[in-house]
């Protein structure tokens, strides 16, 4: 599947999910961080050039009041919006009531519950 396609997809289901709740697990290397929110709204950012490779130029924000959860604390999602750098998209699955991208630095699987 070519980017452009797998974009399309996103999109597509993202925008079934608007008003729902969303469980975001972000696995990179050995490290898993758990992120729960309403999906508000959702856009594409490109940015452009970057001076460096933490930043990336294009990316997918989530926006919504949420929480990351770590196994101390659950703390607010800072400035309400979650980011998935798209870099190197490797490939996008829909599920039955999920979604995985992949990149080349890290996996997401989102999760959906209408309530």
């Amino acid at each position: 599947m070519d980017t452009t396609t797998m974009l399309s997809e996103v999109r597509s289901t993202l925008t079934d999910w608007v008003g729902g709740h969303l469980i975001i697990e972000k696995r990179e290397q050995d490290d898993l961080d758990k992120t729960i929110m309403k999906l508000e709204d959702f856009s594409f950012q490109h940015r452009g050039e970057t001076v460096d490779d933490y930043t990336a130029s294009t990316l997918l924000q989530l926006k919504g009041e949420g929480k990351v959860i770590s196994e101390e604390s659950a703390l607010p999602l800072p400035h309400s919006i979650f980011e998935i750098p798209l870099e190197e998209l490797n490939d996008v699955k829909k599920q039955s009531a999920g979604l995985v991208v992949r990149t080349e630095r890290a996996s997401y699987h989102i999760s959906y519950n209408a309530n």
